[in-house]
């Protein structure tokens, strides 16, 4: 099982507030059958570039390394923050990609309305340096739920698609995921863990939701699909068919 978001690198973010509550993190993550999660803080761009950012990553990932349990297989990542208004440097932005892999985990503006351009943005990152993005939880952007032929957009010019395993826990989220999921356009899954109160790592709990809601097999392909991933492999998502919002529901 993999988990492919996750705030457990502590002193970065507002993820994990010390070793000793990242390492319970690691610990929980194996009990649950979990063999690789990657760490993916988050990364704005407002105090330093990305290259002083790798840095501070890498030199905590120095200190947390002796407390990886064994077996366990880590990857270093971030969750960059993608608002379309910035000046980038696209080539400094792809050294926040998934460690050995050329897919970068994006995450939107969650409540405000997308900027204009934001995906002529993206799509000129993902043409100019062949990377591709990988939207973090979907489901949670309240553009997306308000107008969900933005995901549609987004799988058809090139990204995949992350959901949460919290998803499942609040109704409009849970019948968004679930329509993703009959279409299959759910191309990673991840606990977006912070701590180990409300926003613990919880992927366990989202292989039995989803198994319940009959995406057993769904759950599989993902799984084979991340793989695929961090092998560095080439994963594209099928076209997608539009999505409408009708009377709170999603056809």
């Amino acid at each position: 099982m993999i988990d492919f978001h996750t705030h457990i690198l502590p002193h970065i973010d507002d993820g994990a507030n010390d070793t000793a509550m990242a390492t319970a993190m690691l610990e929980s993550e194996v009990k649950q059958g979990v063999t690789d999660v990657l760490l993916t803080p988050h990364y704005y761009g407002k105090k330093h570039g990305p290259e002083r950012f790798v840095e501070k990553r890498d030199e905590i990932w120095s200190h947390l390394q002796p407390n990886i349990p064994v077996g366990l297989k880590v990857r270093l990542g971030a969750e960059v923050h993608f608002t379309g208004l910035e000046i980038i440097d696209y080539e400094a932005l792809c050294e926040l990609a998934i460690e050995g892999t050329k897919y970068i985990l994006i995450e939107f503006p969650f409540l405000i309305k997308w900027p204009r351009g934001i995906l002529d943005e993206l799509a000129e990152f993902i043409y100019e340096t062949g990377y591709t993005p990988i939207i973090a939880h979907i489901e949670r952007y309240r553009e997306v739920i308000k107008h969900p032929s933005y995901a549609t957009k987004l799988v058809n010019m090139g990204c995949l698609l992350q959901i949460n395993a919290g998803a499942f826990t609040i109704k409009r989220e849970k019948n968004f995921v679930l329509t993703l999921l009959e279409r299959d356009m759910v191309h990673c899954v991840g606990s977006d863990a912070h701590d180990m109160g409300i926003r613990k790592p919880n992927m366990l709990e989202l292989k039995t939701a989803m198994e319940e809601a009959g995406y057993g097999e769904r759950w599989t392909e993902i799984q084979d699909r991340m793989k695929a991933i961090l092998r560095g492999e080439e994963v594209k998502a099928k076209p997608a068919t539009p999505i409408k919002r009708f009377f709170g529901k999603f056809i």
